[in-house]
């Protein structure tokens, strides 16, 4: 069971009859939330259906970090996506760091949020000279960064950490004061023609948009592969962790909470065949990791929580998000970065959605 969900229970009814609305948001993470949020305060009417309860997915099972950019650092980004993009998604992933940091302060959301910074550090002399041509890089552009040579590490101070149940119910719940309509246990087994069948009822809109990430082949042809993320957390422990952690190309990473419970998480990569798919659960071969890195940081405490996640993998490590179908949109393929992508992600579909233009579109667009 997550850290995050111990002890969460369901708060909306599930669909029983027909309904309708200007648009249906297919799953209530994070993108489904955040969308439905944004649709709502624009004056739409808004259904979220989501299989089962807000945040029980990716977005209840992963760290709570808000991070700016990409897993890798931004000079390996600028290699992958050309430094004029890797800037775009930089600043696109700032978006979501304002967005929260308003949202909270708007509806008063007890999720936890801590702008503690965040450090990136290198697994080997290489991702050592790009995460230092890296920081020198942003610096330039008025980023707020610091490197330690000794600890091969820069810590990003404008980046922060949440609970991110907290956060994303807390958010629900501010869409439903908006006028949104949320469903919980209602699972979507296909949408077409500005429809969205259940077992128990259709929800009939204008448009449909599927915030279903790992899951969209369920429901649309999608490139999105799913896999599996594991982690682990402590009881509480003795200061350890000033901030959240990305290490080895984002494979590793890792945070205490300010009860001083320790998250660890990743190395994937040690297992990268068996990790692909939708089965949530833990393995051996991961979570033996996840305790060695303990015991190599001297944390003691017993292990209280063990858990599995699905993600949804794009090709190139970006979102898709836009229109794939007349009426129907998505907003996916986080790769990992749900937390960091999810709120401007979702105000870019929402924007689209709408008819209106968004000038980081292109980026993002389902079809590239």
């Amino acid at each position: 069971m997550s850290l995050w969900l111990d002890g969460a229970s369901r708060s909306y009814p599930t669909l029983d009859r027909d309904d309708s609305a200007d648009v249906a948001v297919v799953g209530a993470g994070i993108a489904g939330v955040a969308t439905a949020y944004f649709l709502a305060s624009a004056g739409a009417s808004v259904v979220v259906l989501e299989a089962r309860g807000v945040a029980e997915a990716a977005s209840g099972r992963n760290a709570g970090f808000l991070l700016a950019g990409v897993a890798e650092n931004f000079v390996a980004a600028a290699r992958r996506y050309g430094e004029p993009n890797a800037l775009r998604i930089w600043r696109f992933t700032r978006r979501t760091q304002f967005l929260v940091r308003a949202l909270v302060e708007e509806h008063r959301i007890d999720c936890a949020l801590r702008w503690n910074g965040s450090d990136q550090i290198a697994g080997d002399d290489e991702e050592w000279r790009e995460i230092e041509a890296s920081a020198r890089r942003l610096s330039s552009e008025g980023v707020a960064v610091s490197v330690d040579p000794a600890a091969r590490s820069a810590t990003y101070a404008e980046d922060g950490e949440l609970h991110p149940v907290r956060w994303v119910r807390g958010l629900a719940a501010a869409a439903v004061k908006k006028g949104a309509r949320i469903y919980e246990s209602t699972r979507v087994r296909a949408v077409a023609s500005g429809e969205a069948h259940t077992a128990s009822g259709v929800v009939h809109a204008s448009s449909v948009v599927l915030c279903t990430n790992a899951y969209t082949a369920h429901l649309a042809p999608s490139r999105v592969r799913p896999v599996r993320g594991q982690m682990l957390a402590t009881a509480a422990a003795a200061p350890v962790f000033a901030r959240p952690a990305y290490a080895h190309r984002g494979y590793r990473y890792w945070r205490q909470t300010s009860d001083g419970r320790v998250l660890v998480g990743g190395w994937r990569d040690t297992a990268a065949v068996e990790e692909v798919g939708e089965e949530e659960r833990t393995t051996d071969v991961i979570q033996k990791q996840l305790e060695a890195f303990l015991r190599e940081r001297h944390v003691d405490a017993a292990v209280t929580h063990r858990w599995a996640g699905t993600m949804g993998f794009s090709h190139d490590a970006l979102p898709y998000i836009g229109r794939i179908d007349n009426g129907t949109f998505m907003c996916g393929g986080f790769t990992g970065h749900g937390m960091a992508f999810g709120p401007a992600s979702a105000e870019l579909v929402a924007a689209l959605v709408r008819g209106a233009r968004h000038p980081d579109a292109d980026l993002f667009d389902p079809s590239r």
